[in-house]
C-alpha cells in the first residue's frame, strides 16, 4: 500500500480542477504559482502513481503525456491549430460493454477526433 502524501493530494486536486488535459509541465507550473516547492521529477513520479491507482487517466499526443480526471471515456478532440485537447464523453466508455459487443476482451481503447476548435474557428 502506498503512502498518501500532500504532494499527491495537490497534484490530484489540480487535475480534478480542470476539464482540460494537463501535461506534467503545466501541472508543475500551476504548483509553482501555489507557492509549493515540488520539483518536476516529483510531479512525474506522483502522476505515475495516480495513473496506476486509477485515479487519473493518461493520453499521449505528439510524444507528450497528458492527464485528466477519471473516469475518462478515452475519447478526445484535438484542435489542429492550437493543439488544445478536450474530453468527449460518449456512451461507449465502458470497456466491459465493448468487450461484450465485439466478443473480445478489451483492455484499453482510445478514440481521437481532430479538427478546429470553436475559438480557432472564430479567428479565421
Amino acid at each position: 500500500m502506498q503512502r498518501w502524501t500532500s504532494q499527491l493530494s495537490l497534484i490530484l486536486g489540480i487535475v480534478y480542477e480542470t476539464e482540460h488535459f494537463l501535461s506534467a509541465e503545466k501541472i508543475h507550473h500551476t504548483l509553482m504559482h501555489k507557492d509549493t516547492n515540488i520539483g518536476i521529477a516529483t510531479v512525474y513520479r506522483n502522476l505515475r502513481k495516480l495513473v496506476g491507482q486509477g485515479l487519473i487517466s493518461e493520453v499521449s499526443w505528439k510524444n507528450v503525456n497528458y492527464y485528466t480526471k477519471h473516469p475518462f471515456s478515452n475519447a478526445f478532440f484535438v484542435c489542429e491549430k492550437c493543439d488544445k485537447m478536450l474530453r468527449i464523453d460518449i456512451p461507449l466508455a465502458d470497456q466491459t460493454y465493448l468487450s461484450n459487443e465485439i466478443g473480445m476482451s478489451v483492455k484499453k481503447w482510445r478514440m481521437m477526433f481532430e479538427g478546429i476548435c470553436k475559438e480557432c474557428e472564430s479567428c479565421t
